[in-house]
């Protein structure tokens, strides 16, 4: 199609959840903002590789999926240990591809740290994971559930095993906006672990406080997609319209302007080629 200004959200799930949670946002979305789920191993439609509890292998599969999508400018969306996968992507393909996301969304999280030695879960028997869990308000959906804790239980600890043997590399400055979101009731993430992502950009920093606890992505769905809609559609050939069936406000058409540090300053290095319909919407690894 001939003036494509679409823009690809890759989309990480939080610590023991399959991307699949995102795919309800792409029909809303439309084809404006091109929602891709990057599905991790051990999880979704990978039940049967083993999750990785280690960050290089992890990243060593899904950033060569991610670059080869990169078809056209992209953002990032991460939310809890998909936070620290988001960012590091964003970090790497800069490193390794001169590829500048137009935008990477941080959410439920501070930047990512070692956690003191007491606060380390992952190893723990599960009736005690999950209690420490609870005090924090951060037990993923189906942990509970007897038919669906077989699964989830091991994708979870890999991914606290990832983020509690963390350490930032401080070179991994990235040069794209950042937006921080937090839940306005979520008690395990402040308005300074929030504020925290500054050191992370050399660009600006945007904090948004989201309704709902720590898992807002499924109880706010509407204000995350009224957000990447306002920063993420540009002008189109054709006039506005609203997605059918989709809430008022979130548009496949254009907006009034584009906000600072939006699309067109980032992906420098990848021309956008016409859009192809029959593009998946979903990344596996």
């Amino acid at each position: 199609m001939t003036g494509d200004t679409s823009v690809r959200l890759f989309c990480l799930p939080f610590e023991g959840a399959s991307a699949g949670v995102y795919l309800p946002w792409a029909e809303a979305l439309g084809t404006s903002v091109v929602v891709t789920p990057v599905e991790l191993p051990g999880r979704g439609r990978h039940p049967r590789t083993r999750p990785r509890g280690r960050l290089e292998p992890l990243l060593a599969e899904i950033i060569p999926y991610v670059a080869r999508m990169r078809d056209r400018p992209f953002a990032l969306y991460g939310h809890g240990f998909g936070a620290l996968l988001a960012y590091e992507i964003a970090a790497r393909l800069e490193w390794e591809y001169d590829a500048v996301a137009e935008r990477l969304y941080v959410s439920g999280a501070g930047v990512p740290y070692r956690p003191a030695p007491e606060r380390a879960v992952a190893q723990l028997p599960d009736a005690e994971l999950l209690r420490r869990l609870g005090e924090r308000g951060r037990i993923p959906p189906g942990a509970l559930d007897p038919q669906r804790a077989p699964r989830v239980l091991p994708a979870l600890r890999a991914d606290l095993a990832v983020l509690e043997s963390y350490r930032r590399d401080p070179r991994h400055v990235v040069h794209c906006p950042v937006t921080a979101m937090g839940g306005s009731d979520d008690r395990s993430v402040t308005g300074a672990d929030l504020a925290g992502w500054r050191r992370c950009t050399r660009r600006s920093l945007r904090v948004d406080t989201v309704p709902g606890g720590h898992y807002f992505p499924l109880t706010a769905r509407w204000e995350l997609l009224d957000t990447f809609s306002r920063d993420l559609m540009r002008p189109r050939v054709r006039g506005p319209r609203t997605v059918g069936g989709g809430r008022p406000g979130v548009l496949t058409g254009s907006v009034p302007s584009a906000p600072e540090g939006g699309p067109g300053t980032g992906n420098k290095s990848c021309p956008v080629p016409p859009a192809s319909p029959s593009w998946p919407t979903e990344v596996t690894v």
